[in-house]
């Protein structure tokens, strides 16, 4: 009996230290590929060390946890065979090795050949002559020796049973070291008695302005958005501070551009130092109790950290069953500390097991709009009056799939089945003018998709009117960024920051309200924190450059001509040295033109602001004087933009 628990415990020392050894070089292979790289953009040196801890500890329990299923498997056979124990290790070992082996060699061969930059061709052929010379290297005794002896130096007694001891204290000193970042403490509201008004923010993701029925786009795309409305006050020309998400939410957080708040990659966040000046904090501060339901991750992450202000933020399920399980049963290596990246961790695991599952790799993107309400109203419930809720839903944002009450109410039904399991076609970043009618096509499709999202907007506005829930409650409506399928734009996150991209709706209806108002003062996200604070009677932190539009609530008719909307794509900067990458816009209420600087090149260029669907137009030859103006009127308001050598 000792003797077959002595051979299943060495049997599983060995298998699990070759699961470490082959997923820690796989994940090593991995993060050698750029992603490293890519971190220290934005996160500090030690956290990008943390982070490469992460996934290398996380790799070991996974390659304990393959070694630990592999031995279950094996025990029968070692208590069947027990005369042949040692040869079956022995055997077991020596496949397990090849099994390694040849997976890893195909890897860092794979991750060679994009060094390179070769061609599909080349890589193919290359990948195919490697499996046959593995083939032909196992069917010779002496080479066959030489694989299968190969990884000898990690399976010694004393070196397996270290390796596993190192990975499980590993991650327990991670899981500490996360606990201990994650203790913070938040600032109480200090006012009393409570504030009796509410302020709800409802936020769309992807809905450009252009396609939606209020602003005079062809279809009827918005109606019941249309019908809120007539009873609100709608700003026609209002802009995204960016052209994808994070930065966009970053902003309507902080009331600061990118270059500001230092967020400006798809999975920035905001630094400590600028938790005290945003709008939940102001509002939690003056005795609000703030909430909020992000259906888009990179907005939740954002928005989840230890500093955050929301007294209520639910973490959605972004991708149910096994992808959701793996998440939850890993908690302790990606808790809630502030230190690292949440959505990084999020996304690899995604990936991971979507790669393996077979899943598109989007799921978490089809976060339907009447789930995101459905949360709203189940926040509602526990909210005193005095609150301050904000919900961002998914809808319209890819991939473009209406609900069955819109199905072919804009695209026939025999085109929409081309779509089903169909994935997003790759036009970026610019898609041929002979792929237009095709654009055309997903642009209908998008249409019925901003159909869903008012749908269900409209029934859940109308079910709190029937509750008498907005009689004290100002409802913001507006969108992180836009939407393109013109002008050679596909989407969004472009550096181009082309109109359909940018030109987002802000509705605001105060309480009491029953006229329509329509105002058309040029102006952007920054605007939108400072306007709720000023509406709660909260004076906006110092850190909050952004200006409010309070004042222009009432002026129905006004504005034409006046006001600026900035804009900057930043991705490619890191968050610690000067800008040098990306492009900064502006558009000009008083002109109607807009301005696009792109910093590596310091070239501008001017598009009249009802051709700025087209990327690559300009009119600085035409209009110059405009031109420098509105380049001068850039480097103004961002003086750490590098100016022209």
């Amino acid at each position: 009996m000792s003797d077959f628990r002595s051979t299943v415990a060495s049997l599983w020392f060995r298998l699990t230290s070759l699961g470490i050894v082959g997923l820690v070089f796989a994940e090593g292979l991995v993060l050698a590929q750029g992603k490293v790289q890519y971190w220290s953009y934005y996160l500090t040196a030690w956290e990008v060390v943390f982070e490469v801890a992460v996934r290398l500890i996380f790799a070991a329990l996974v390659g304990i946890a393959l070694g630990t299923i592999s031995t279950a498997v094996l025990v029968p056979f070692l208590w069947h065979f027990d005369a042949s124990r040692q040869r079956l290790l022995e055997w077991a070992t020596r496949i397990a090795v090849v099994l390694v082996v040849i997976p890893d060699s195909r890897f860092a061969l794979i991750a060679l050949i994009k060094w390179s930059n070769r061609g599909v061709r080349f890589t193919s052929a290359l990948l195919v002559a490697h499996l046959l010379a593995f083939a032909i290297a196992l069917c010779i005794p002496r080479t066959r020796k030489e694989v299968v002896t190969s990884l000898d130096g990690f399976l010694g007694e004393k070196i397996t049973r270290r390796m596993a001891m190192a990975a499980v204290g590993g991650a327990a000193a991670l899981a500490a070291t996360e606990f201990a970042f994650g203790k913070t403490t938040r600032t109480a509201a200090l006012v009393s008695p409570r504030p009796k008004s509410n302020f709800l923010l409802v936020t769309f993701d992807a809905l450009t302005a252009d396609d939606m029925s209020l602003y005079g786009y062809k279809l009827p795309t918005t109606p019941n958005l249309d019908a809120f409305a007539s009873k609100s006050t709608v700003f026609t020309n209002f802009y995204s501070a960016s052209t994808f998400t994070t930065p966009c939410v970053a902003t309507m957080l902080t009331g600061a551009y990118p270059s500001e708040s230092h967020v400006y990659q798809l999975k920035g966040h905001v630094r400590a130092a600028n938790a005290n000046s945003t709008l939940p904090h102001v509002m939690r501060v003056a005795g609000y109790t703030t909430a909020a339901f992000f259906s888009n991750p990179y907005a939740y992450y954002l928005a989840k950290r230890p500093e955050s202000e929301f007294d209520f933020l639910p973490e959605p399920t972004f991708q149910q069953g096994g992808m959701q399980h793996a998440w939850d049963a890993t908690a302790p290596l990606h808790q809630n500390s502030g230190f690292g990246n949440r959505i990084d961790e999020y996304t690899d695991l995604l990936s991971l097991w979507n790669l393996v599952g077979r899943l598109p790799d989007n799921l978490h993107e089809r976060f339907r709009a009447v789930a995101s309400f459905e949360q709203a109203r189940e926040l509602l419930a526990k909210l005193p009056d005095g609150f301050f809720l904000w919900v961002h839903v998914m809808t319209p944002h890819g991939p473009y799939l209406p609900d069955q009450a819109e199905r072919g109410r804009f695209l026939p039904v025999g085109i929409q089945q081309i779509f089903e399991g169909k994935s997003q076609p790759n036009w970026k970043p610019h898609y041929e003018p002979s792929q237009q009618s095709q654009l055309n096509q997903y642009r209908l499709r998008y249409d019925e998709f901003v159909l869903t999202a008012d749908r269900a907007f409209g029934a859940f506005i109308s079910e709190l009117e029937k509750r008498a829930k907005l009689q004290n409650t100002t409802v913001v409506v507006s969108a992180d960024h836009g939407e393109s399928f013109e002008g050679g734009i596909y989407q969004h996150g472009n550096p181009e920051q082309t109109r359909p991209v940018i030109h987002i709706p802000l509705i605001i209806r105060t309480p009491g309200q029953q006229d329509g108002r329509r105002v058309a003062y040029t102006a952007d996200q920054t605007a939108l924190a400072p306007t709720i604070l000023e509406l709660a009677g909260q004076k906006k932190p110092d850190r909050m450059l952004g200006q409010s539009l309070a004042g222009w609530l009432s002026r129905d008719g006004q504005g034409e001509g006046e006001g600026l909307a900035f804009c900057q794509y930043l991705e490619r900067n890191s968050i610690f040295r000067p800008l040098r990458h990306g492009t900064v816009g502006v558009i000009d209420g008083r002109s109607k033109y807009q301005y696009v600087l792109d910093l590596d090149t310091q070239k501008g260029s001017l598009r009249p602001l009802e051709e700025a669907h087209i990327w690559n137009l300009d009119r600085s030859a035409e209009n110059p004087e405009l031109a420098e103006t509105l380049r001068s009127a850039i480097y103004s308001r961002f003086p750490e933009i590098p100016p022209k050598s």
